[in-house]
């Protein structure tokens, strides 16, 4: 992927971003987040881990403009400010996108770090490796932890989007966030569905040109995978090339009535009704973390207040299509079986790989 993807202005901002973010905590910090969420999660009853994921599936990412065009993100992209090995994160390049947006239409875009809840967990610092040995959690449970929270709050994001959705990545690798949430969750989402999933950049250079057209399109880079063979859903995009055009029409009909499949076998991370009955004794303990998500005694270093409800803001004219915020894809054949989005529930793991910035990709 090259950097020549991002318009100039979104490249600059995406990094001053990058560079304002990336600071370590300050002494002490860690500890002190970790203490209040261990003496927050006692409080209610709860575990450290069942909290977390139970304040993440009452945290906001919901906007004033219930019209609001959403950004989702995977992985990154060379920057010449950038050391060669590293990456700009395309967490970085949505904000600038999204800030761009909202400055010609107010409320017009978002994207999930910059929500309520996603500032909110962001200041749970739950990728850092300190707040896990400050836990005392080992570096595979402060990770598995901090998957579990981003995968949740990310669905429900999912969840809320409406209209067409710009997914910052070239595809979705099978480990990210992107893949196994966000995606199924998107084309299972009704105000959404894989018509209206929209990846910002083409796809990958290297591949054979027919994969490019065919395998590039929107609609199968929203169902698809190209990274790990020994996982569902990956498409070789060398080896589809290779085929005739009958075997290539056939092997995008599979893969229309494989992700149908796949998308009802899924589990849900959020249940549908996450809000018990105050009657009960579950419903007084996630009562109790509501409050500590966003009332004005929650000790979590959120700090995260009560608001009261933002009256809806009109809605703003059609979103303007990524492409015309200055990024050009190249356009892409379209793909077999895209009619309709699956019906069905969604799906759920973490990251796992990489070093994520605190967010939904890897």
């Amino acid at each position: 992927m090259s950097s020549d993807l991002i318009p100039l202005s979104i490249g600059e901002r995406a990094k001053q971003l990058r560079d304002a973010g990336g600071a370590p905590l300050r002494d002490g910090q860690a500890e002190r987040t970790a203490e209040r969420l261990i003496k927050t999660a006692d409080r209610v009853g709860m575990g450290v881990e069942e909290y977390v994921v139970e304040r993440a599936r009452r945290m906001k990412v919901t906007t004033a403009n219930p019209d609001v065009k959403s950004a989702f993100w995977s992985y990154g992209v060379p920057h010449p400010d950038v050391p060669p090995k590293q990456m700009l994160s395309n967490e970085y390049v949505a904000a600038a996108w999204a800030e761009s947006e909202n400055a010609k239409v107010d409320g017009a875009a978002r994207y999930l770090e910059g929500t309520q809840g996603g500032q909110a967990m962001s200041n749970l610092h739950l990728w850092n490796r300190d707040v896990h040995t400050a836990l005392g959690f080992d570096r595979e449970q402060g990770q598995a932890l901090a998957s579990s929270a981003w995968s949740v709050l990310s669905e429900k994001y999912a969840d809320t989007a409406k209209g067409e959705v710009a997914v910052f990545a070239e595809h979705a690798h099978p480990l990210s966030v992107l893949y196994n949430t966000e995606l199924p969750a998107l084309r299972a989402n009704p105000d959404v569905g894989v018509d209206n999933v929209k990846f910002v950049y083409p796809p990958p250079h290297d591949w054979p040109d027919v994969a490019r057209d065919e395998l590039g399109s929107d609609e199968v880079r929203a169902r698809a995978q190209v990274a790990d063979p020994a996982k569902p859903l990956h498409i070789n995009p060398e080896e589809y090339a290779a085929r005739p055009p009958a075997e290539r029409s056939a092997v995008l009909d599979n893969l229309a009535t494989d992700v149908a499949t796949a998308d009802k076998n899924h589990v849900r991370i959020t249940p549908l009704s996450a809000t018990p009955s105050k009657g009960t004794a579950t419903g007084a303990a996630t009562s109790a973390v509501t409050s500590a998500a966003t009332g004005p005694a929650a000790p979590g270093p959120s700090g995260a207040g009560p608001s009261a409800p933002a009256p809806p803001a009109p809605a703003p004219p059609a979103p303007t299509p990524v492409w015309q915020a200055g990024f050009a894809p190249k356009p892409t054949a379209a793909a077999k079986g895209t009619a309709a989005a699956p019906a069905a529930p969604s799906v759920p793991t973490g990251p796992g790989v990489g070093t994520a910035v605190g967010g939904t990709g890897i």
